[in-house]
């Protein structure tokens, strides 16, 4: 692929905008880095209020295993686009280097909800998900009920935390892939005191039987670009913990 291409792609997408039409500058480029890319394309649209709202899938190298699918989403309130710059600038870092991904299959969401304009954390315990009457959120229903994610990865920037935070269902994911994902995430944004907290009714259910299911939430005294950075890195150190997680349970 043109590497030149994907730098200033990346360029582009590294600093968040702060509107809707703004919103459409950070995935535009993505849009044309999938016109020219082997591992990244366009997945399914939906609209909303006359926008089109992209997602996008990235299938890393196989290495033998059938592929880990897992599900990104971002931009959950109505100015989170911390979130959706990080996706964004998570899959241009993959395409530059898509061994990172080697045996996953990432069904990217950037803008998962862009009519939510309440400031809370989605409560994946309760109804929120399902049978609510948002378009959009339907959407997100058939989207996980077809593709049958592995897991489950949201990203919420801007949060008024004290330091970067992980929420996961899943003591195991917890103690094996995000405790070692945290080393180097704490050289670019400050950890909060319960950097790991677990909290086994963030399995979304409702949406398919994922193995686990995470929110990643970086705090809104820290730079956007730093927040954006710390969401991407600990991504893709995700990634790698997951992927030697699975592979020594196949090996028993």
């Amino acid at each position: 692929m043109n590497t030149a291409s994907s730098v200033s792609t990346f360029q582009q997408v590294e600093t968040p905008k702060t509107n809707a039409g703004s919103a459409h500058g950070i995935w535009e480029p993505l849009d044309l880095l999938a016109e020219e890319s082997a591992s990244l394309a366009k997945w399914r649209s939906f609209a909303v209020d006359g926008h089109v709202i992209p997602s996008y899938v990235f299938i890393g190298p196989r290495g033998g295993s059938v592929p880990i699918r897992l599900a990104l989403l971002g931009g959950f309130g109505a100015e989170d686009f911390v979130s959706t710059g990080a996706i964004a600038k998570l899959l241009v870092e993959l395409d530059l280097a898509p061994l990172l991904a080697q045996d996953f299959a990432l069904f990217s969401y950037p803008v998962a909800n862009p009519d939510r304009v309440s400031s809370r954390s989605p409560n994946f315990s309760t109804g929120f998900w399902t049978g609510a009457p948002n378009a959009t959120i339907r959407y997100l229903e058939r989207e996980f009920a077809g593709n049958h994610p592995d897991g489950i990865i949201a990203a919420k920037g801007n949060e008024a935390i004290s330091g970067f935070q992980m929420q996961v269902s899943s003591k195991l994911i917890a103690n094996e892939v995000l405790w070692p994902a945290l080393e180097i995430v704490q050289r670019l944004v400050p950890l909060a005191n319960e950097p790991v907290q677990i909290f086994p009714q963030l399995q979304i259910s409702q949406l398919g039987p994922a193995s686990f299911s995470l929110i990643i939430r970086t705090p809104g005294h820290v730079s956007s670009e730093n927040q954006i950075s710390a969401i991407a890195f600990s991504v893709k150190q995700i990634l790698r913990h997951y992927r030697a997680l699975v592979s020594y349970g196949d090996e028993l």
